[in-house]
């Protein structure tokens, strides 16, 4: 094979950790406990009589109370 000759030879590159270069995310205990305040904010701007539900509001209400209500996850923050 003369074309063999010809090729230069492969350097093999190491590969990145990808768990090093990862940012790493918040404990997902104070982002549900954010989340969860802004929910009930809401509903306390949105509760006037003059403002009419969403569809969808009573639903999410719904559900923030049953997540709080249930036994936490272990490691949950």
């Amino acid at each position: 094979m003369p074309n063999a000759e010809a090729t230069p030879p492969t350097q093999e590159l190491p590969i990145p950790d990808a768990r090093e270069s990862r940012p790493r995310r918040p404990a997902p205990q104070p982002r549900f406990q954010a989340l969860a305040a802004a929910v009930r904010a809401h509903r306390m701007v949105t509760r006037h009589a003059a403002i009419p539900m969403r569809a969808n509001d009573p639903a999410l209400y719904r559900r923030l109370a049953e997540i709080e209500a249930s036994p936490p996850i272990p490691g949950d923050g």
